[in-house]
Formats: C-alpha cells, structure tokens, sequence
C-alpha cells in the first residue's frame, strides 16, 4: 500500500467511524431518561457525540490535520463548491455553523469550559459533508483496488441506526434490575 492508499484508506474509514459514532448517539439518546441506569445510559450517550465530533473534526476540523479534506482532495476548491451544494449552505452558513462545531469540541471535549449548559450542535449537516467526501475519496480508493466499504455513508449510517437500536434495546433489557451503586 502506498502513501496515497493509505491516506484515503484512513480517512474512508475516518467517515465510517463518524458515521457509526453518530448513529450510536442518535440512538441512546432514547435510554437516557431512566431513572435506575440514567448514569450508564448517559454517559455512553454523551461519549459517542464526543468521539463523532472529535472523528468530524479530523475530517474538517484543524486544516493542519493529516485527513482534513483541504490536504486530501485534488481540487479543494471545486470539492467545497461540491460539498456546499450537498449540504445546501453558503460559505457562511459553512463558517458559522463549523465554528459551532468547533466550539463545541473546544469547549466541551477537548478543554472544559465550566459553564451552566453546554449545547450539542445538530449533526445533520456534519453527516451529509462527511458523505460528501467520502464518495470522492471511494472513488479514488476504489482506483487502488477491491475494498468492501459500503457504497454511500448515509445509507451506512442508516443501517448503523437500526443495528444500533437493536443492539442498544437488547442492552437495556439486559440491564433491568441493575441499580446504580457507584455513586
């Protein structure tokens, strides 16, 4: 595998790993009202946002990042025309709404800024951008050889959310009965 390889190999799964911790977050979000578990369903909840912001970020956060889009793609400027388009934002609803990203990820995940409520930005258009790039660089993977990545990140995600609910509903039985005791 060459370095070219190796670097879309990274940031396709990159998108997978995004994708699978958002759906895992979309997801809990139904078992965190339980009075019993409300520790253990929440805090499982609020670290998969935590590591999708943080797979996110590596993606289109730091441009000094190795598997940021700018460093990746051959044609940035035509990829960002593409990807807006996608998404259906401006440039500045772009910069606005990755700074809420940022800020979020800065304030809440990789420094702690004490304040009294924090607000976990809506991912919707994070996941249609991160689609957008992976189908570029599946395409140019693709070119290397046979790699068994699904086709579309969305329809990825998607099927993350209803194997997630599955497993996630079969968790939760399991737990019925179990009290908290750690604090």
């Amino acid at each position: 595998m060459d370095k070219r390889e190796y670097l879309l190999f990274r940031v396709a799964t990159k998108c997978g790993d995004f994708a699978r911790n958002l759906s895992f977050h979309r997801v809990l979000g139904d078992y965190v009202n339980d009075s019993e578990k409300r520790n253990f369903w929440i805090h499982m909840y609020n670290n998969a946002i935590e590591l999708a912001i943080l797979d996110w970020s590596h993606l289109f956060g730091n441009h000094k990042d190795d598997l940021h889009w700018k460093r990746v793609v051959h044609d940035p400027v035509s990829f960002k025309r593409q990807f807006l388009k996608a998404i259906r934002m401006t440039e500045q609803e772009w910069s606005a709404y990755h700074r809420e990203i940022k800020s979020y990820r800065d304030k809440d995940i990789a420094h702690i800024e004490v304040r009294l409520k924090s607000h976990v930005p809506d991912m919707t258009q994070a996941l249609q951008a991160a689609a957008c790039y992976y189908s570029v660089v599946l395409n140019e993977l693709q070119n290397y050889g046979i790699y068994d990545y699904p086709q579309d990140l969305n329809d990825y995600h998607e099927k993350s959310v209803a194997q997630t609910a599955i497993i996630a509903g079969n968790a939760y039985k399991a737990t019925i009965g179990i009290k908290e005791k750690v604090y």
